[in-house]
């Protein structure tokens, strides 16, 4: 069985591989395959659930919510989804707002990576990161320079996975999992 994910960027490919290891997966029998953007994602969609050969394989769809309707973007990607046939093999996560929210729900992975001083607690980390609208902004804040695939690639070493506030990463952590036991 291949798990095959798709992501609308790199930096989701990044911390993906990271979470994967992390839940003990072999990467081999895993495809995490990075969009240029929300377009990109979901003109691929159906173009590779139907093309896949492997009629065992799993698929994740992950999608930024970007201050949208979370339930409609939802929605809409599993409409494409049904169109393939594979819709009784793939799960559709949106992660809220965007990918930076997973990396503000980690206050010790941002000092793992040199991103907070220990034990330094802004704002941020009193609110549900799920619900901050430009999570980008705030790592900017802490690091000027903060790159999306330079700072996925250090925080996302360090994200725990039992106690990451956002309620996103959660989801996204449960439905991998929940896709490899199939």
């Amino acid at each position: 069985m291949t798990l095959v994910i798709l992501t609308e960027e790199p930096s989701m490919k990044t911390t993906l591989e990271h979470v994967l290891c992390k839940l003990g997966i072999d990467l081999s029998g895993v495809r995490i395959l990075a969009h240029q953007g929300k377009s990109d994602l979901e003109k691929s969609i159906p173009l590779k659930l139907k093309a896949w050969l492997d009629p065992e394989a799993r698929f994740l769809i992950l999608r930024d919510n970007d201050r949208g309707d979370c339930r409609l973007r939802k929605s809409n990607l599993l409409d494409i989804v049904a169109k393939t046939g594979r819709a009784d093999k793939t799960l559709v996560r949106i992660v809220c707002q965007e990918l930076e929210a997973w990396f503000l729900g980690d206050p010790l992975a941002l000092e793992a990576a040199g991103y907070l001083k220990p034990g330094r607690r802004p704002a941020f980390c009193k609110r549900d990161p799920d619900t901050i609208d430009y999570p980008v902004e705030e790592l900017k804040k802490l690091r000027a320079g903060y790159g999306k695939g330079t700072g996925a690639a250090a925080i996302s070493l360090h994200l725990d996975l039992a106690t990451n506030a956002s309620a996103s990463f959660r989801a996204t952590v449960a439905a991998i999992e929940r896709l490899v036991r199939q």
